[in-house]
């Protein structure tokens, strides 16, 4: 019997090894074209079988588009002097960000649609460069792998918006300093460019002018982002409207930030003046600067408060305490996360999230101000698609092979070409308005 067990299975990895080499290296290679594409490495990523689904070799079209720009490079050496400088450093910088921001590495953009269950959506679209073709920012800003999507769990209930994602400043400002001497120099003779090394030399003796050592804040960030808007819908706020006061759920904020110690935290204390009248407090284990409370018409007041590896800056002191407390309720736990996020993937450098609450919103202030929106039967269109939403959720992958967007939505395809029909005549109304307004002969109106 035992003997039996273990022949069966060996025969069903040998299975599993045999199905996977023939997926991995024999159909990739069966039908392959002439020119070397990337179209299974891209749509291996991709959902087939669903509404949409397309690649699009990219490698082709980055040699052309480098071409025009090198034979107008070429060209524009003809034109008379004045003429010729700008064009060369409008041209030259094109041609910077195209390869300094990795434009000139993707070798390949898929897409897909598929539909999880009826009424929600999966898009996918990848984003590919080949072995070792990954120097540019684009590959480089969003983290190095996919990880669990941790933050997840920290979303407050109430959340009508929030997104959290992996991000390094500090690869920005050095792309730029790399790439801002080179900008420089396109400006023309007499022009005497900084080298990337005295750019950086420049911004970092900058931040030390105003107390901050550059070096020490990229050691305590923590690679991280994120921001959430909360609503409060048994807390009202009215706001200023063109036609009528808007009453919306009072609405709260919040900055998130990873850091590794507290040296962001202490640098904003000690820069703060008294004027502020800020206070400090420092007890188990949750340090905070709360300010005043602000006289404006939306509740806030302000406060800076790190625990453990974030640093929050929230517009109320309740938010950050429900985002810090993990035993308040979460959003996750939320039947409208749950089923906006549906077999969305779990891992990834970033998400994001939009409840259904904010483009019912958004429909409510056009509603109640709708003299400005003609027809009103177009914008009932609009209004309809808005309020039918169940929300949204995306998540990006930095891949060793590129970039991968995943986004779960329920807007259905046959309500685009009302929508697109309904802002188009809005847009004409719009413009015969313009036109009836504007004074005879197209002179401008005399002031009187």
């Amino acid at each position: 019997m035992k003997k039996t067990l273990v022949l069966v299975l060996c025969g069903v990895l040998v299975g599993v090894i045999a199905t996977w080499a023939v997926m991995r290296y024999v159909v990739p290679n069966w039908n392959r074209s002439a020119v070397d594409n990337t179209y299974w490495q891209v749509t291996s990523r991709l959902d087939p079988g669903g509404e949409a689904f397309a690649y699009f070799h990219a490698e082709e079209v980055g040699k052309a588009a480098q071409a025009i720009l090198d034979g107008l490079l070429r060209n524009v050496a003809s034109l008379p002097e004045g003429s010729r400088d700008q064009a060369m450093k409008g041209l030259g910088m094109i041609d910077l960000m195209f390869k300094g921001y990795g434009l000139d590495e993707i070798s390949g953009v898929g897409f897909s649609s598929f539909a999880v269950k009826p009424g929600l959506h999966r898009v996918r679209a990848v984003i590919h460069h080949r072995p070792g073709r990954n120097k540019g920012l684009l590959w480089n800003i969003l983290g190095p792998s996919p990880r669990s999507l941790d933050e997840a769990e920290m979303l407050p209930a109430g959340a009508a918006l929030a997104t959290v994602s992996d991000y390094d400043f500090f690869k920005l400002i050095e792309w730029t300093s790399q790439i801002a001497p080179r900008i420089v120099a396109q400006g023309g003779a007499g022009v005497q460019a900084p080298t990337p090394e005295q750019s950086m030399a420049m911004v970092k003796a900058g931040l030390q002018m105003a107390g901050i050592d550059y070096d020490r804040l990229r050691k305590s960030y923590g690679g991280r982002l994120g921001m959430v808007l909360a609503l409060d819908p048994e807390k009202r706020v009215v706001m200023p409207a063109k036609e009528k006061p808007l009453s919306i759920p009072e609405p709260e904020f919040a900055l998130m930030i990873r850091v590794n110690d507290t040296y962001l935290f202490d640098t904003l204390r000690a820069k703060l003046p008294p004027q502020a009248q800020a206070k400090f407090s420092d007890a188990g284990g949750v340090k905070k600067i709360a300010f005043p409370r602000l006289p404006l018409p939306l509740p806030l007041e302000p406060v800076i408060v790190q625990q453990g590896e974030w640093l929050l800056a929230a517009s109320r002191p309740a938010l950050a305490d429900r985002i810090l407390d993990r035993r308040s309720p979460r959003l996750a736990a939320s039947a409208a996360f749950r089923e906006i996020s549906a077999k969305a993937p779990r891992r990834g450098n970033g998400f994001g999230y939009v409840d259904p609450l904010l483009p019912r919103l958004v429909a409510q202030a056009l509603r109640e101000n709708m003299a400005g929106f003609q027809p009103h039967a177009a914008l009932e269109k609009i209004l309809a698609v808005l309020e039918s939403g169940r929300g949204l959720y995306w998540v990006v992958e930095n891949t060793d092979e590129g970039l991968v967007y995943t986004m779960n939505h329920t807007l259905e395809i046959s309500s685009l070409p009302g929508v697109i029909e309904a802002v188009a005549q809005i847009a004409a109304e719009k413009a015969k308005e313009k036109a009836a307004a504007a004074p005879a002969g197209g002179e401008p109106a005399k002031s009187e």
